[in-house]
């Protein structure tokens, strides 16, 4: 059904009215959301991974306070990351009091989960205190 463009919620939306209701369908729609985007990973192309890695890596190297964390999965597949560079964490220090975290943001061609550490500086502007990329929202992805 999502490969037709329906959304992962209506396709289960679909799925609860076919067998007569969500009670019906045997998993929750976080489960149904959560298998959809393991799906997808499956998609996306080794180059992509390799290239966004190595390129993390040499910025890791230029740039001593350059912290990044990257899971692949079991299949050899990126499932995870989280990067902040050093601007980041100076902001991070700085301001860093109070943080936003959303992980409602979900646009990019490979389907992941943008989750953005946000805060706002001394000029009332937004500022980026880390990002990550992830492939669903169960517990111990944010372990």
């Amino acid at each position: 059904m999502t490969s037709s463009g329906m959304r992962a919620t209506e396709s289960y939306r679909y799925l609860a009215h076919t067998v007569g209701g969500e009670e019906n369908v045997g998993h929750t729609i976080k489960d149904h959301i959560n298998f959809i985007n393991r799906v997808k990973l499956r998609s996306i192309e080794g180059g992509d991974t390799v290239t966004l890695i190595d390129m993390i890596q040499d910025q890791a190297e230029e740039e001593s306070d350059f912290f990044y964390k990257v899971k692949i999965d079991d299949e050899g597949r990126l499932a995870h990351i989280f990067w902040r560079d050093s601007m980041m964490k100076e902001d991070y220090d700085i301001y860093g009091d109070v943080m936003v975290f959303d992980t409602t943001y979900r646009t990019n061609k490979y389907e992941l989960i943008c989750a953005p550490f946000v805060g706002v500086n001394n000029h009332w502007k937004n500022t980026m205190f880390g990002c990550a990329f992830i492939s669903d929202e169960k517990a111990e992805t944010f372990e």
